[in-house]
């Protein structure tokens, strides 16, 4: 069912499987450090070690036909986000199976969106505790249409995979395309040996009335089918919810549902005639980061320290702001990729919530 929630229900099974096997939000195991599609972990500015790129992300599968990604910036958020967005390239070329059908969907992503081929890649050959991404969530192989309209959620699951393969101890790692990543440590909450607080508690907080929780992971008309999944329990209940991660869960949230967007993008013919909740996704992450900077400002000092003053959160923070917004400016009026996202856009666009990133601006570039 891609509508209102189908990414939901799908999209948090690895996230909630992986909190689980490690007690550690995404992007926060004690697996080993993974590779990419290269062998080499990618480039991690601005708070981790520079350990080399992958020079090939747009091979492979019916090859590439994009222009190499932009250089990452010196300073995240001081100028406008730049990479190549998705094209619309034949895929006439390629010839699908069930038996063949992951490098159907590699092919399509290497002629449509090479970052999420390189991501996929990623995934499946994650040192994380869950194996081959495409093992799990690569589940519709019935036809190439089920694959390409399955591929923004497959993307956005072996983002997870990625990133928590490269993830090790309190260092959380987003990778955001090959040669742009970030390490950063600490991000998970006091309780679980970081310095923010648990995601459930934005849920106590002015904005909350103003889209309340569905009452169940099913959805509704005008509430937050998002929450029910993300923010549940109590980080004082005494047992595991998925609600219980902090920050470093909610950054990484947010960068696989850009992911989720950007592939609905390349293959947005596969959604004629329906609609689908990709741009709802990430905005309402956009409008969780948004909410957990006020509520960690006003009331969690050490965490908005940590945010704001350390280099790597502050700019890992800014880099998928802006290019949750760079994917939102290209799929502007595409009506089929959104359900209510025209009211979290507005969610969103507050100012006094909108104050929040451009305080981290400011930090970042003067």
């Amino acid at each position: 069912m891609k509508k209102h929630v189908k990414a939901l229900g799908i999209a948090t099974l690895g996230l909630v499987a992986f909190a689980s096997l490690a007690s550690a939000g995404c992007g926060s195991t004690d697996a080993q450090a993974g590779s990419n599609a290269a062998g080499e972990p990618p480039a991690v500015p601005g708070g981790g070690e520079i350990t080399g790129h992958d020079d090939d992300a747009s091979g492979g599968g019916g090859g590439g036909a994009t222009d190499a990604p932009a250089p990452a910036p010196a300073k995240p958020g001081c100028a406008a986000y730049e990479e190549a967005l998705p094209t619309q390239a034949s895929l006439a070329g390629l010839t699908f199976s069930r038996e063949t059908a992951k490098d159907y969907l590699l092919g399509a992503l290497a002629l449509r969106y090479p970052v999420g081929k390189a991501i996929v890649e990623g995934g499946m050959s994650s040192e994380g505790p869950l194996g081959d991404c495409l093992d799990v969530f690569l589940a519709n192989k019935s036809s190439a249409e089920a694959v390409l309209r399955g591929a923004s959620t497959t993307v956005h699951e072996c983002g997870h995979f990625y990133d928590m393969g490269l993830s090790k101890g309190a260092t959380s790692r987003y990778v955001i395309r090959p040669d742009l990543a970030f390490a950063c440590e600490g991000g998970d909450t006091t309780s679980r040996k970081g310095k923010t607080f648990a995601r459930s508690l934005i849920k106590t907080d002015a904005h909350y009335a103003k889209r309340k929780a569905c009452a169940s992971r099913t959805g509704g008309k005008g509430c937050d089918s998002y929450a029910p999944i993300y923010l549940d329990g109590s980080p004082t209940d005494g047992k595991f919810d998925s609600g219980d991660q902090g920050y470093s869960s909610v950054l990484e949230e947010a960068a696989q549902y850009v992911n989720s967007l950007a592939t609905a993008l390349a293959f947005q013919e596969r959604y004629a005639g329906s609609r689908a909740s990709e741009r709802d996704g990430i905005l309402t992450f956009l409008w969780y980061v948004e909410r957990y900077l006020a509520m960690a400002r006003a009331d969690y000092p050490e965490a908005y320290q940590l945010i704001s003053e350390d280099e790597c959160w502050r700019r890992a923070t800014l880099t998928i702001w802006d290019r949750g917004r760079l994917y939102l400016d290209a799929t502007d009026g595409m009506s089929t990729l959104g359900i209510e996202d025209a009211e979290l856009a507005a969610l969103v666009d507050d100012p006094a919530l909108t104050a929040e990133i451009d305080a981290l601006r400011k930090i970042e570039c003067e």
